[in-house]
């Protein structure tokens, strides 16, 4: 039997692509489900994942990042749960304390706080042994498949296994008791930088408080390179 691991995003089409493979691909592959929680997923994120676990009965195993500082070595993973999951960015500020805030220069957030945690894990959820990873793609995104996925061992089931479209997932959601309650401009991560301008300012618009932890990093930021530079002199 082969190893599989579903990266779950949280999101509605990871969620759909995790059901549909643990109804129908146990017999072929030994999976293992895990989360990551940056500390700065909105709310209704985390509620949709616990409630999808225990809807499905499909164990999910949730972690955040574990950040080594001192050291050249990346994040390594804590494991949490609904109720334990950080609500304050903690293991996102320890990433920020680290490698600074995240930018188009310096894009680590991803890598320290989801891809590392899970990999991590992984290594130890099968015992140093290989796996294959499960990513949530649908195929009228298939632009976004990684080029060397074959040399990454990552499988895109809902290209490859059941042909999916964003139609089709919000279709069977509709027929859910339940949803993942965000706005499509919303996402999981609250004030991503990768979202546009104009989502960015729509958010700030309707929540300002989900900037106060990046206000908060970027005069933190500041006041080092201040002191750095008063050391300096």
């Amino acid at each position: 039997m082969k190893n599989l691991l579903i990266s779950f995003s949280g999101g509605e089409t990871s969620a759909f692509m995790t059901q549909y493979l643990w109804l129908n691909e146990k017999e072929e592959y030994n999976m293992k489900i895990v989360f990551s929680n940056t500390g700065q997923e909105n709310e209704e994120t985390l509620i949709f994942v616990q409630k999808f676990s225990e809807y499905f009965n499909i164990p999910i195993i949730w972690v955040e990042a574990k950040v080594y500082h001192y050291v050249r070595k990346s994040s390594g993973y804590n494991v949490v749960d609904f109720t334990t999951a950080s609500r304050d960015g903690k293991p996102f500020e320890d990433v920020i304390r680290k490698y600074t805030i995240p930018s188009m220069s310096y894009p680590h957030c991803t890598r320290e706080l989801k891809s590392n945690p899970i990999k991590a894990i992984a290594k130890d959820l099968f015992n140093n042994q290989s796996y294959y990873l499960a990513i949530g793609i649908r195929n009228d995104e298939i632009d976004r498949m990684n080029k060397d996925r074959n040399k990454l061992r990552i499988i895109y089931p809902l290209i490859h296994f059941l042909s999916t479209s964003k139609p089709m997932i919000n279709f069977f959601w509709k027929q859910m008791p339940f949803r993942l309650n965000l706005k499509s401009y919303q996402g999981n991560c609250k004030t991503c930088w990768k979202k546009s301008d104009k989502k960015l300012f729509h958010i700030a618009k309707e929540s300002p408080e989900a900037f106060e932890f990046t206000a908060r990093m970027e005069a933190r930021s500041e006041e080092r390179r201040v002191g750095k530079e008063c050391r300096s002199r």
